[in-house]
């Protein structure tokens, strides 16, 4: 049975930054903010729904809706300019991250922690895959997304997980002092402004050949499937961070959490989650360019057939720029900061844009109040935007 394309949401929410923030949240905070990712997750559903919806429903991609609505030149500018930026460049810098998490997770595999050649082994890795049929790459991701589950399961089960405070910290709401740039962090590492976009574009072409509201439910069916693994993986890494956050080691890489499962694991624990690390950054580095590469050519109007060399040059200048950056000293710190407040704007936008569509399609009735949770949405996505654009000021001002 057909369970649609949200693997493809799961396999880019779920990467080495992703690792990172939800455990060093774990070390810092213990499973106090665990609740923030049960609230994430949710989320993602409720927004991804409504970009399957653009896909499936109304039959656009949102590149393609967007061209349509900037309708004078001032517009179409405005448009153009925020989301190329927002979306190449930011899928630019977080394929850096990327490669470097999954060279990390290879480098504890194989034992070569400072191999200067296995980001570019990566890279094209990434870029062959990107070369598949979307079905096909769809099935290689979700074996994939899979796999991570289940890696991050194991490394969570080998923990000392304390069940009482891991239920209390996901169901009983609270920020603790000091961790209100966290909470915005996780939401901010679940509902990914990129993932819209490669959302809406995978699933007008993944069913393509099947009647829309039929199409529609079995897509549900899949994300019902993998978003909340998805945060299953994500509240694993938290939960394993805070049951050894009593260990002495600090989180500066990805790479330094394997060292906190060494007391409970031994050996084991670099094969663990060298292993994960890898799938979560081999993921990521798959779909970053690919979203770029969608919304970029629905934006400009580019046909599949005709200019597929376009499309490929997208994500092959992200896959090239984010490989460039792991393999030279000089850090991308300016280049993320651009990208995140162009995310910081374009996430609340395109996530109101996306509602708007879904109102407004007639081949599924969405009941009102569903479209009233999407409001909700939009407006946590806003605050996360701001919140996020004041980080960016801060980090230019100081």
């Amino acid at each position: 049975m057909r369970l649609g394309t949200s693997s493809l949401v799961v396999a880019a929410f779920i990467g080495p930054g992703t690792v990172l923030t939800c455990a060093s949240a774990g070390v810092q905070f213990g499973y106090g903010l665990g609740w923030v990712l049960l609230f994430a997750t949710a989320a993602a559903f409720v927004l991804q729904s409504f970009t399957a919806s653009t896909g499936i429903l109304a039959g656009q991609g949102l590149g393609e809706a967007l061209r349509e609505a900037a309708d004078t030149p001032i517009r179409r500018a405005l448009t153009f300019g925020l989301i190329v930026l927002g979306l190449w460049m930011g899928c630019a810098a977080f394929e850096t991250g990327n490669l470097l998490g999954a060279t990390a997770g290879l480098g504890l595999l194989l034992g070569l922690p400072e191999a200067r050649w296995l980001p570019v082994v990566l890279a094209g890795l990434a870029m062959v895959l990107l070369l598949l049929d979307v079905r096909v790459l769809i099935r290689v991701l979700a074996g994939l997304v899979t796999l991570m589950g289940v890696l991050f399961l194991v490394t969570l089960l080998v923990a000392p997980l304390d069940l009482g405070e891991a239920l209390r910290g996901a169901f009983v709401p609270a920020v603790p002092e000091g961790g209100l740039l966290t909470v915005v962090a996780l939401i901010g590492t679940t509902i990914v402004t990129y993932n819209l976009f490669l959302h809406a574009a995978a699933t007008r072409t993944y069913w393509h050949d099947t009647p829309s509201p039929q199409a529609w439910r079995r897509e549900l069916l899949g994300m019902a499937l993998f978003l909340p693994l998805g945060g299953l993986i994500s509240w694993s890494i938290l939960a394993a961070g805070a049951s050894l956050a009593d260990v002495d080691a600090p989180m500066t890489q990805v790479a330094d959490f394997a060292r906190l499962l060494e007391p409970v694991a031994g050996e084991a624990a670099r094969y663990l989650f060298g292993l994960g690390l890898l799938a979560a950054g081999l993921t990521s580095a798959v779909t970053a360019p690919l979203a770029a590469a969608a919304g970029i050519s629905e934006l400009f109007g580019w046909s599949p057939e005709r200019d597929r060399g376009r499309y490929r040059l997208v994500w092959g200048s992200v896959v090239l720029t984010g490989l460039f950056f792991a393999l030279t000293d000089f850090s991308p710190l300016r280049v993320i900061v651009a990208a995140q407040a162009a995310n910081g704007l374009l996430l609340p936008l395109i996530a109101v844009f996306v509602v708007a569509l879904a109102a407004r399609q007639r081949a599924v009735s969405l009941p009102r109040w569903y479209l009233g949770l999407g409001g909700l949405i939009v407006l946590v996505s806003a605050g996360l935007g701001l919140r996020t654009l004041w980080w960016v000021w801060g980090q230019l001002s100081g």
